[in-house]
């Protein structure tokens, strides 16, 4: 699935690559890349895309994206800073049979089990302190804490980001196409969207959008709609401001409190109500 495909900068000689993202966003718009990456979330809070889901991150939060997986980190309004820190790599960039040596095969393993992607959520704090020495290391260094990481995250408790992986490529417009969609979709999903308007977004017919959009993230417009919109609306009943059902409901884009407490218990498994108080209990 090529969805604006993004370069990695590095030297030829570079068998992995330590950047840092920081400011009032990270890179937000929907991309892929040959490149795993591991990323820890040092500051900041917002909604993770990774192909056809969709995750809220916060502060302390470790995730790991398999390669040519479409995904963007949109940092929420309301978090001044962002700051994470990320490692990208190619299993096979230290050599074919690297991770066939004694003590690497489960690692390597590990990598080929990794499919779309997944949250880290134990040893995060081993990890994430592990990333933070990075940056200032030498390289020799850093491949030592790489398979160091390697080997926690391996151990770590994990959850699937997602089981959908396209098998099917698409065009570069095509892929343009669905950017657009994404980009506009994560910045008024709080509106009501028809499909006759974001299918001339994408200058297609409802119809071929629908087949379109399908094809290419498993599931109908309107499902990864609801989606996003109850992602948004987790984080809102997480806040300390205490805002009502019926505020919350209105700020995520629902038309109707009765339809936004239906639609969150099919995806939640339970009412906003009873989230917010599992939530607080954690």
């Amino acid at each position: 699935m090529k969805v604006k495909p993004f370069k990695i900068p590095k030297s030829p000689e570079d068998k992995l690559t330590v950047q840092i993202d920081e400011g009032s966003q990270f890179y937000n718009s929907l991309h892929e890349h040959q490149e795993v990456q591991l990323s820890y979330i040092i500051a900041g809070h917002g909604t993770l895309i990774v192909s056809d889901s969709i995750h809220n991150f916060d502060a302390g939060d470790i995730f790991i994206i398999g390669g040519h997986i479409p995904h963007l980190f949109q940092s929420a309004a309301t978090s001044a800073h962002n700051r994470m820190i990320s490692i990208f790599f190619t299993k096979d960039g230290f050599g074919r049979c690297f991770f066939e040596l004694p003590g690497l095969l489960e690692i390597g393993q590990s990598l080929d089990s990794l499919g779309g992607g997944q949250q880290i959520v134990s040893k995060q704090k081993a990890i994430g302190n592990m990333m933070l020495k990075l940056p200032k290391a030498s390289k020799f260094e850093q491949l030592v804490y790489f398979l160091k990481l390697l080997q926690k995250v391996k151990k770590a408790e994990k959850k699937e980001l997602t089981g959908f992986i396209s098998s099917k490529k698409i065009s570069i417009s095509e892929g343009k196409r669905l950017r657009l969609v994404f980009d506009y979709v994560m910045k008024h999903f709080y509106r009501e969207i028809t499909l006759t308007q974001i299918s001339n977004l994408a200058h297609m017919t409802p119809p071929a959008f629908c087949r379109f959009f399908k094809q290419h993230t498993n599931k109908t417009f309107f499902a990864f709609l609801i989606e996003l919109r109850i992602a948004h609306a987790c984080k809102l009943l997480m806040r300390p401001d205490k805002l009502a059902i019926a505020e919350i409901s209105e700020q995520s884009g629902f038309q109707s409190v009765s339809n936004f407490n239906r639609k969150f218990k099919k995806i939640k498994k339970m009412t906003p109500s009873a989230y917010k108080s599992n939530m607080l209990k954690q």
